[in-house]
């Protein structure tokens, strides 16, 4: 079966990123555009298998060795992977978002919230300011980016002062209560986005960049996978030290 994919990334060495953007959230990384048409039947059928677990029951299950690859377009973007770097932009972005977009949306970026909860719910809470080898960032720090990413996306498309307004100082002070809190106005901000913001191009900037509501859209489920990959490493990478200290 054909499965079109999209690439976006930077470098010989990376990283690019495959999306399927028929299914938000479905993205990999890989240290070439090959790479990532190479890695995109096994992470295809990862993520239709993850969308099962989570009661999708009318999703069928895929195997790797059915997924067809058709790469639609490649986008080097510079100083792709960093924070705050842009992100490509690719035709489909430019159709206007429907209710049921948003929905399947909202839908798989609450599955994605509710792993990343689960992942860190026992952990001693010195676990979350543990840091990790190179410079990465701790647990704390994934779940302060997240959470700032969101109230970044929202300004893409609705602006500085309506993303203000959706998302009020104070934020709460706790990390905790303060992730959850900016996911749950944020939801609520996706669900009412309205009819006037739901097609177009935007200029953003602070980096300039070309934004489009479907494109806000598929980021914030993108980003929240993502970095559930990269909360799952972290949390790895402690109890290998922790194990080390104990041994």
């Amino acid at each position: 079966m054909p499965y079109t994919i999209y690439i976006d990334g930077t470098g010989k060495k990376g990283p690019w990123m495959g999306h399927l953007l028929s299914e938000p959230g479905c993205i990999w990384l890989a240290s070439s555009p090959i790479a990532v048409t190479a890695s995109a039947p096994d992470s295809i059928a990862r993520y239709y298998a993850w969308l099962r677990t989570h009661g999708e029951a009318d999703v069928l299950p895929v195997t790797p060795e059915e997924v067809e690859v058709d790469v639609a377009e490649i986008h080097e973007v510079e100083g792709f992977g960093q924070s705050g770097a842009p992100v490509g932009l690719f035709e489909p972005d430019s159709e206007p978002v429907t209710d049921a977009d948003i929905a399947r949306v909202i839908r798989r970026l609450i599955y994605a919230r509710g792993n990343l909860l689960e992942a860190v719910a026992e952990l001693p809470s010195r676990a979350l300011d543990w840091q990790p080898p190179n410079g990465k960032r701790t647990l704390r720090q994934n779940l302060e980016h997240i959470r700032a990413a969101q109230g970044y996306y929202l300004t893409r498309v609705y602006g500085w002062d309506a993303a203000n307004e959706i998302l009020p100082d104070p934020w709460p002070d706790e990390t905790m209560a303060s992730f959850n809190w900016v996911l749950n106005r944020s939801v609520w901000a996706l669900l009412n986005l309205p009819e006037s913001l739901r097609s177009g191009i935007y200029q953003a900037e602070g980096p300039a960049e070309e934004w489009t509501p479907r494109k806000m859209l598929r980021r914030f489920v993108e980003h929240e996978m993502e970095h559930l990959g990269v909360v799952r490493v972290t949390i790895g990478v402690w109890r290998q030290a922790r194990e080390e200290v104990h041994s």
